[in-house]
């Protein structure tokens, strides 16, 4: 049901993060379909800005097999965290997606 390439299973970790911290982010992904370029990212909004952490470098998927998303970032916001969210999404494109095993640490 995505309907743009940045929808795409997502967590609100609000609570969960500590301002000027490094997480390490894992998360297992494959397609549908297709071999579309996933990456994982964060949504961060903090005094009704919203900024756009990506987590993980992008990497082709395939429904082949799982591909293993990972990579490490310093996550900082400035004011008050008001909403954070985990999700895995497209560099472009609708496929479908499958995730597993993710973690934000």
């Amino acid at each position: 049901g995505r309907t743009a390439a940045w929808q795409g299973p997502h967590q609100n970790v609000t609570t969960q993060l500590t301002n000027n911290k490094s997480y390490t982010t894992s998360v297992w992904v494959r397609s549908q379909n297709g071999t579309p370029s996933a990456k994982a990212t964060l949504t961060l909004t903090a005094n009704g800005t919203t900024n756009y952490v990506q987590l993980t470098p992008a990497q082709t998927i395939n429904a082949n097999g799982w591909t293993q998303l990972t990579g490490t970032t310093t996550v900082s916001w400035t004011g008050t965290l008001t909403n954070a969210s985990f999700y895995v999404e497209t560099a472009a494109g609708t496929d479908g997606i499958y995730i597993d095993d993710a973690s934000l640490q």
